[in-house]
């Protein structure tokens, strides 16, 4: 026979059962589609980077400025004050103060005297020349002046605190309602709040649609790569996770070159978004998890899911499975009743955290971590729309870069210690956003060489640090220390937007410095975690103590 055949009642583990199927056809389509879903679903966690991006912009001087203004004339020196830390940029909301000469305005001649501007009086301006053909909500809600920037920023700070809200609530409604049933709402909810967004009149709705879709969205990730990795066997899941992770940042480079093109948010967000409402289509062919069906006591619609999947494979599914997996799912109603019980002495395996200097000392330096690895990943996509050069291009390569970095990252966590896989990203991308700063400025491509290494490399940090956390941890206490420490991640996700500010009192390449400090105090620091490659998961705090001593 094709299939080994079960004998009535014996209990059989999905897992077991998926081994003997391999990879088929109908698997390899809905996990395609999973991927359509990650990349989609990366449009809402950054578009705030295009839609609240600062332009370039002067004063208007209306003694000059007569035919044609355009941004960067030769004279502008002359009559609008430079920033100190970069002469090439001046003042968006200053001009030198202008004295008539003899009482008469030498305007009104189509005349320009530069000595009629007083150098050392700066007044402030209510007409602006732009430098771009591009419309955010910079130009169309009036967000101008250096004083207001922090209104830009603040969009990317309420994009994360949705994200902080929804991630936790898509979790309840995950386990109560299934995967597939955030994967659909979370998708389609956000392609309308998105596309509404892009109708918004002023900066206060923008802001509470930008909340909303990012509530609805931020589950979105999570549901759909567990959906497509629990319809594969546990052989196939590093491949399939892989493929699938890649096609994540491919939706920033979509996003990046719609911005491009379009150069004017409100298209841009509809022609992104108004594609998630296809997602509906997936009612009718993608499965839900068989998982969240068995421990819902659905096995008839598990078992046409496996059906489906046999028939891919070109295999039958006995009938006797149905009958294995029945008495599988009276096996773990009963682990998870145990379960359940035991979670009510859950203060009392807190107290074994605190008490457990390793532990505690561990979680302290995971969650550090952890902010540092959201901080500069998103801080790197973030800046990289400010940095030298074609904003959209540098936007599209510090994304596209995720591509090789997920690839590359699972080959070294297989071939290498996963200490020195984590401590060397952390250090690659210190010294990448360090070297950025020392790299003279003529040299603008080795400048964009080092950044989109630095990306690669906290991507690289980022991919490992989700496996080495749950590997370091006891089982017992495995989620809620994982829960801890990403926690804190989102609080480096949420002051990520706040670095332009940074750039705009102190300097361009300031927060790139920032970057490179914390990662190199990071990189050190993951040294002393333990190694758990090819380690056995630690199941109690004793354990996970002398994790890496054997």
């Amino acid at each position: 026979m094709l299939y080994q055949e079960v004998n009535s009642g014996e209990i059989m583990d999905l897992d077991e059962i998926l081994s003997n199927f391999g990879l088929g056809s109908y698997q390899v389509t809905v996990c395609a589609l999973m991927g359509l879903v990650l990349m989609y679903s990366n449009i809402s966690p950054l578009s705030y980077a295009i839609t609240a991006g600062d332009l370039k912009y002067r004063c208007e001087i209306p003694q000059c400025d007569i035919d044609n203004s355009i941004y960067d004339p030769g004279w502008l020196k002359k009559v609008i004050p430079f920033k100190e830390n970069n002469n090439n940029e001046p003042y968006k909301c200053l001009k030198y103060h202008y004295r008539s000469t003899n009482g008469t305005d030498v305007s009104t001649n189509n005349t320009c005297n530069f000595e009629a501007f007083d150098v050392n009086s700066k007044e402030k301006c209510n007409k602006w020349v732009f430098g771009e053909t591009e419309r955010t909500i910079v130009n169309d809600f009036g967000i101008l002046c250096e004083e207001n920037k922090w209104k830009l920023s603040m969009v990317g700070t309420i994009n994360s605190i949705g994200q902080f809200v929804g991630i936790p609530l898509a979790g309840f409604i995950s386990d109560k309602y299934g995967r597939k049933f955030i994967l659909i709402i979370g998708s389609v909810t956000s392609a309308i709040l998105g596309t509404a967004r892009s109708f918004t009149t002023d900066y206060y709705s923008f802001l509470i649609f930008e909340l909303l879709d990012s509530i609805a969205s931020s589950g979105v990730y999570g549901a759909t790569f567990v959906l497509g990795l629990e319809l594969v066997s546990p052989k196939s899941r590093v491949t399939v996770s892989t493929l699938m992770g890649c096609f994540y940042p491919m939706g920033a480079v979509i996003m990046g070159f719609a911005a491009y093109m379009i150069l004017d948010w409100r298209i841009m967000l509809r022609v992104l978004y108004l594609p998630g409402l296809l997602i509906l289509g997936y009612t009718w062919y993608v499965p839900e998890s068989m998982r969240w069906l068995q421990t819902q006591n659905r096995i008839e619609e598990m078992a046409k899911v496996l059906s489906k999947v046999a028939k891919s494979n070109g295999k039958t599914l006995p009938s006797s499975v149905k009958e294995a997996l029945i008495a599988n799912t009276i096996v773990n109603a009963n682990a998870t009743k145990e379960a359940d019980e035991t979670q009510l002495s859950c203060s009392k395996l807190m107290s074994k955290i605190f008490s457990s200097k390793e532990i505690f000392l561990r979680l302290i330096n995971c969650s550090f971590c952890w902010t540092t690895i959201t901080l500069v990943y998103y801080g790197l996509s973030l800046t990289s729309v400010e940095f030298s050069g074609n904003k959209y291009l540098n936007f599209m390569l510090v994304n596209i870069v995720e591509v090789p970095a997920f690839l590359t990252s699972w080959y070294f966590m297989e071939h290498f210690s996963r200490r020195n896989t984590q401590a060397f990203s952390f250090l690659f991308s210190g010294i990448g956003c360090i070297m950025v700063n020392i790299i003279p400025e003529g040299y603008i491509w080795a400048k964009l060489l080092l950044f989109l290494s630095s990306k690669y490399a906290i991507t690289m940090a980022f991919n490992t640090m989700y496996v080495f956390t749950a590997e370091m941890f006891p089982t017992e206490l495995r989620m809620s220390l994982f829960g801890i420490a990403s926690m804190f991640g989102r609080m480096g996700s949420m002051f990520a937007p706040q670095m332009t500010l940074l750039s705009t009192y102190f300097g361009q390449y300031v927060p790139i410095l920032l970057f490179g400090i914390i990662s190199f105090m990071a990189g050190g620091l993951a040294f002393l975690f333990p190694e758990t490659k090819d380690q056995k998961l630690p199941d109690t705090v004793k354990q996970a103590e002398f994790v890496g001593e054997v």
